[in-house]
């Protein structure tokens, strides 16, 4: 067995991501495995589509397994997204290659940043721009362009290498038994608003089928995809946003005392009275959003924190270690996968929602709560999505010679 991994969300899968797919089996993959994000991601937000139909598309289209990224992980931090997607990939015990997209498509390159990050980390040039009120992310490119030039720090400008980086500095973290490998991004960029060619933007496909409406997309997703979400578009079950918690949301925050706010993970400095004020004066999301924004508080930050709010999480939910693996969809060649996972696993495997909340019950409710809360962030109420009504993966058949 060849095995590839994947950390992907998905959100949603597009002709960039086939054509990955596609590379790495040309590459002398036979099988591949991919953790992905479920009902919230890593912008701290609520998925474009629920994880199942997410999980199927990818299967149809070329993963052979897929698995979940807690949600505590999936709408963390990049370095905690990474490290817990190379955690729960390491947990199913079999050696393979890591393969990742980066815009600079080279792995030395991105090695070199590693290399000098671990200059940056804790030198006296990032606490001083942490001091002069840069959020950590700009602080730490400042002082990493001041100490090893302005190459690496162009490198992690762009969004994949940022993630491709963390996934490297993870690997070294857990010692996993994955080798890794990068690909380089083709077609329209990580956040591009427009299209190139037949690949676009999960950011702008998201948007053109919230605004556009879902055949706006059909050229730059694979059909196998795009059948799955006409069919949930059609069933009010597609295109879940933010913006329709809005209300939810501001009346959630209000029920927050002070102390509440400042428990929650990633709040530090007083932020939390900047919370408080500005939830009782805005208007919406965006407003909110605003109100709160500050030179050491980037955007991102604050969705997490807000999305950390409505689901509950505390700052020991935020540290816990990946304890399981729970299977989302798989195919035949997933079966082949799971069958040699059972005999080298180092974390259990779950298909049973009933029993992960039996082991892992922190989780689990942290699980059911962003389903209930795509749920809610769904343009049609009454949607059956449920970790309790729905808990068993999703198996995809097909024809040998498909594969």
């Amino acid at each position: 067995m060849e095995l590839a991994a994947i950390i992907a969300e998905y959100n949603p899968f597009h002709n960039g991501h086939l054509y990955q797919l596609q590379e790495i089996r040309r590459r002398g993959a036979t099988h591949i495995v991919a953790v992905m994000s479920g009902n919230v991601v890593q912008r701290a937000e609520v998925a474009c589509f629920y994880k199942r139909t997410r999980a199927k598309a990818a299967v149809l289209s070329g993963v052979d397994l897929v698995i979940e990224l807690p949600a505590i992980y999936a709408c963390a931090p990049a370095e905690r997204f990474a490290e817990g997607a190379v955690k729960t990939l390491a947990g199913l015990g079999i050696p393979g290659t890591l393969w990742f997209g980066s815009e600079c498509g080279s792995l030395e390159q991105l090695k070199g940043c590693v290399a000098a990050l671990r200059q940056v980390d804790g030198s006296q040039e990032l606490k001083n721009y942490l001091k002069k009120g840069y959020s950590f992310a700009n602080a730490r490119g400042k002082a990493l362009e001041a100490l090893c030039g302005t190459e690496s720090a162009a490198i992690l400008r762009q969004p994949n290498n940022l993630l491709a980086v963390e996934y490297l500095r993870a690997l070294e973290r857990t010692e996993a038994p994955l080798i890794p490998a990068t690909i380089q991004r083709i077609g329209a960029g990580h956040d591009s608003m427009a299209p190139e060619d037949c690949t676009a933007s999960a950011t702008l496909l998201r948007q053109m089928a919230q605004l556009s409406g879902i055949r706006q997309i059909r050229p730059y997703v694979p059909p196998e995809a795009y059948a799955l979400y006409r069919r949930d578009y059609a069933l009010g079950q597609g295109g879940a946003s933010m913006y329709a918690l809005e209300q939810v949301l501001l009346y959630h925050l209000k029920t927050l005392s002070v102390e509440q706010i400042a428990a929650l993970p990633e709040v530090q400095e007083g932020i939390e009275y900047r919370i408080y004020d500005a939830v009782r004066q805005a208007s919406g999301l965006d407003d909110l959003l605003m109100r709160i924004k500050s030179k050491r508080y980037a955007l991102s930050r604050i969705k997490r924190i807000l999305l950390y709010a409505m689901m509950g999480v505390t700052r020991q939910d935020a540290v816990l270690e990946p304890g399981y693996i729970r299977v989302l969809a798989f195919n035949q060649w997933g079966r082949e996968i799971l069958r040699t996972a059972r005999r080298s696993s180092i974390l259990p495997i779950y298909h049973s929602f009933a029993r992960l909340k039996r082991d892992f019950p922190v989780h689990a409710v942290k699980e059911a709560l962003a389903s209930d809360l795509f749920c809610a962030a769904l343009p049609r109420s009454g949607s059956s999505f449920s970790e309790y009504r729905d808990p068993r993966p999703v198996f995809v058949p097909f024809e040998e010679d498909e594969h």
